[in-house]
Parts: structure tokens; C-alpha cells; sequence
């Protein structure tokens, strides 16, 4: 069976990062494009993150080669150009420009705790960013500088040209209802790429975002996720691109856009929502981390469990630093937790106690990596959800509305209730996958960390 093709769109980041690991070293897909966001820090710095990655990934396949050390599935791939994913620079600011905001108080001033200044070695070249600038708009020193920078890379393409501009370019070249399109970022990208070309953007097979809150306290607001509260008509545009008849939900921002979803070459999309509400329940633990590393790390503290220096591998040595910072930021809340909250059902299921970090982005790249017995086997799908975004709310902006009155969908000829909005309309609304239940998280991490960390049992 051929390798599920991928385009993700994301703002790395912490969680992006481990998400792009797992999919890399995922035999059952092969990114085509990662098309990059603001959201987490600023475009610019998450390009920086990306090309870290596959430096790291380089300087692990030559330690582990030189060591004999079994390679990383990624490394087992045919590795020519042709099967590299391109890399784009996408939004730096919402479609509307009304309201946002980053999380470097998480995730870093650089997205990865600092770990650019704590291991330059990995860290690319300072003008990283010259390959993704036209050529033809640099002076011509930069433009030496550029085409080498070019010619030595080694696992990715750079281009020019707008993400959501490459987006629409892969979903032409590609089979109908082949890419799956990852998206653990704000929705910019995606919405302008739908806005531009309704009728490619529907040749997607689907849509699986990592967004939102239902019933679970956002984490901007009382009410809204981040993802979705950074650029809320992005998001509610791509929610609309599910509906029979995206009008009836587009933002009043993008109402203008109505009619472009109207061609009959258009279909609704599949999307498949993957909310705090079941992301958050998926974590991954220090421990589990440590355990996994311990032997391919110089100390471990056996009281604290403090992350140390890796012994030489150049992927260990990466992720213990600024997966450590993370856990390290956990350690204050989990402190905090113990002395107010009587442990929860996630802490009873896992068995273990201390930092952790919410696998919001992983767990939604696992699902659309994994086959579709796997999916069937390890998550529980809400189909065809109504879930609307409010986009105007004072309090409530970003917040996932839905409708909680337990009443029977109408057609056109039925009596009419008081319906403002045509919730029980057969005809509008959105129509959303909501995952409700997932794996957990003690084999959910131990697939993940399986994935990132193989030969290292």
C-alpha cells in the first residue's frame, strides 16, 4: 500500500516539532509540503525550527552509520531530492488582521526553548532564511550565499512562492482525494487557500486539525483554544468549507466568498477535529521520556530525574534540551496540582506521576498517519458535527458553538421552530468528525517515542 501523502501546516514549536519527528520516521505517510504559519512564534523563526530538524536528522544518520546503530525508519526511505518535501513560508498574520497573539511564554523566544543558543551546532546557517527569498531581490553577495545555502541542503526544498499558494499546487498535481492536510497551526494558510480556489482546495481527502474546545476550558480564554482564537474567521472559514452550503457559516469577514463555494465542481471537504477536550488527556511524561534516553544520557539525576547531556547522539542531545525545558516549565503546575487537586483520571490511567507535556499536536498527526484499522480501533469519531465559530463575541471570541438542545435536524418542509441561525437545517451547517476518545496516553507515547527514538530499545 502506498504512503499516505501529507501536507502539514504548522507554527513549530514544541509540540509541532515532535509531531514532525513522528511523521517523518512514519513508513505509512510521506510529507509533500510543510507550509508554515505564524501562530507559536513568528513564521520566520518556525522555518528556522524546520530546518533544525533535518540538520539534527543528518547529524543522527552519520552518529548512528559510525556507531552501527539501526538507522531511523526516516533514514531507510529513498533519499534523492525528488522524495523531499518542500518547505514554504506561509501567513505571518491573520486573514482579517483583527486579533492575535503568540506563545513564547511556552514554547521559547525561538519556539524550542532556547535551544539554538544551548546547541548552535544544530542550528542553521544564519542567513537560513535567504533560500525562501527571491533571488532576484538580493544584492548579489546574498545571492552567492543563497545558492549555496541551497545546494547544501540536505532532506527538504526550499521555495519562494506562498504556502497556500504551494497547497493548491500539490492538490493539482495530486489525484483527487489523496492528501490528507495536517493542520497544528492557526488556520490561515488554509483558509486563504480555500478562499483562492474553492474548487482544488475540495480535492483534499481530508482535513484532520488539531483546533478548539468543547467542553473543555479553552487555553486563551474561558472559551477558546488557541489555534482557533489566533485567527477565528480562518478557522471558521475552513469549518464552512464542511457544509453542504458554506454561506450559511462563512464569518461575516468572508460572506463575499460565498458564492465561490457555489461552482458544482465544488464538494464539502472531510475534516476531522481533534479538540482540547482530547488532547490534553494525552500527555507525555518526563519519566517515560528519561527511561526511554536514560542509557544514551550522560547523568540522570535518579532522585529528580533531570534530563542531562546526551552521551553523542545528536538527536538525543537535541530533544534533551529543549524537551527538558519543557518538562522543566511543567514543574512549577504540577506542583501547583498536587497541593489543590486531588489527582485526575489521566494521572490514575498513566500510572505515574510528575511533568508532563499535553500532546495537542502528536496525537493529531497520529491519527492521520495510521492506517484505517488503527484509527477504527483507537479513536471514537462524533460524525457530522454542527460546530460554528463565533467571530464577533466580546468574551466568546474563538469559542466552538454548538447546538445542545437535543432537537431533531427539519427539512424544508417542516414546520419551522424557533431555529435563528438554521441549526436543524438538513441544508446548512457545518459537518465536522469530532474525536471524543483516543488511545491514551501511555501507548500513544510509547508509539510516539517508539517512532522518534528507534534502535535505541
Amino acid at each position: 500500500m502506498a504512503p499516505r501523502k501529507l501536507i502539514v501546516d504548522c507554527d513549530p514549536g514544541i509540540d509541532d516539532t515532535l509531531a514532525l519527528l513522528f511523521a517523518l520516521n512514519s513508513p505509512s505517510c510521506e510529507i509533500v509540503l510543510i507550509s508554515l504559519c505564524f501562530g507559536n512564534v513568528p513564521v520566520t523563526t518556525s522555518i528556522r525550527n524546520v530546518l533544525s530538524i533535518f540538520q539534527v536528522l543528518e547529524s543522527e544518520r552519520v552518529y548512528r552509520e559510525s556507531h552501527n546503530i539501526p538507522q531511523l525508519d526516516y533514514h531507510k526511505r529513498e533519499n534523492s531530492p525528488d522524495k523531499w518535501p518542500t518547505v514554504a513560508l506561509g501567513s505571518s498574520e491573520p486573514v482579517s488582521a483583527r486579533r492575535t497573539t503568540g506563545a513564547e511564554f511556552f514554547h521559547g523566544v525561538d519556539g524550542l526553548g532556547g535551544v539554538h543558543e544551548k546547541a548552535p551546532q544544530f542550528s542553521p546557517h544564519e542567513s537560513f532564511i535567504l533560500p525562501f527569498v527571491e533571488e532576484d531581490t538580493l544584492p548579489a553577495d546574498k545571492r552567492i550565499t543563497r545558492q549555496q545555502l541551497i545546494a547544501d541542503a540536505k532532506g527538504y526544498k526550499p521555495c519562494t512562492s506562498p504556502s497556500w499558494r504551494e497547497i493548491l499546487r500539490v492538490l493539482r498535481e495530486e489525484p483527487a482525494d489523496t492528501v490528507t492536510l495536517v493542520t497544528l497551526a492557526p488556520l490561515s494558510n488554509i483558509a486563504r487557500a480555500a478562499m483562492e480556489d474553492p474548487v482544488t482546495f475540495s480535492k483534499v481527502h481530508e482535513i484532520v486539525c488539531m483546533g478548539g474546545n468543547i467542553d473543555h476550558p479553552g487555553n486563551m480564554s474561558p472559551f477558546a483554544e488557541y489555534n482557533f482564537y489566533a485567527d477565528v474567521d480562518a478557522a471558521a472559514i475552513v469549518l464552512a468549507t464542511t457544509s453542504p452550503n458554506p454561506g450559511s457559516t462563512l464569518p461575516p469577514s468572508a460572506s463575499a466568498f460565498a458564492s465561490a463555494f457555489s461552482s458544482p465542481k465544488y464538494k464539502p471537504t472531510t475534516m476531522y477535529i481533534f479538540p482540547l477536550d482530547i488532547t490534553s488527556q494525552h500527555r507525555l511524561r518526563k519519566k517515560w521520556f528519561v527511561d526511554r534516553c536514560e542509557f544514551w544520557l550522560n547523568r540522570v539525576d535518579t532522585k529528580t530525574r533531570d534530563l542531562k547531556h546526551s552521551r553523542e547522539s545528536p538527536l538525543v542531545l537535541w530533544l534533551s534540551i529543549w524537551l527538558g525545558g519543557a518538562f522543566g516549565n511543567m514543574d512549577e503546575i504540577v506542583d501547583f496540582e498536587k497541593q489543590h487537586y486531588t489527582p485526575s483520571q489521566v494521572d490514575i490511567e498513566d500510572g505515574v506521576s510528575g511533568s508532563y507535556i499535553e500532546m495537542h499536536d502528536p496525537l493529531t498527526m497520529f491519527y492521520a498517519v495510521i492506517d484505517e484499522t488503527d484509527r477504527e480501533l483507537l479513536f471514537k469519531m462524533h460524525k457530522d458535527y454542527d460546530i460554528r465559530l463565533e467571530t464577533v463575541g466580546q468574551f466568546t471570541w474563538g469559542m466552538c458553538a454548538v447546538d445542545r438542545r437535543n432537537m431533531p435536524k427539519r427539512t424544508a418542509n417542516d414546520p419551522a421552530p424557533r431555529d435563528v441561525g438554521d441549526w436543524l437545517s438538513l441544508e446548512k451547517g457545518n459537518r465536522v468528525n469530532l474525536a471524543v476518545e483516543g488511545p491514551g496516553s501511555k501507548k500513544f507515547a510509547a508509539r510516539l517515542l517508539g517512532a522518534i527514538l528507534s534502535g535505541f530499545e
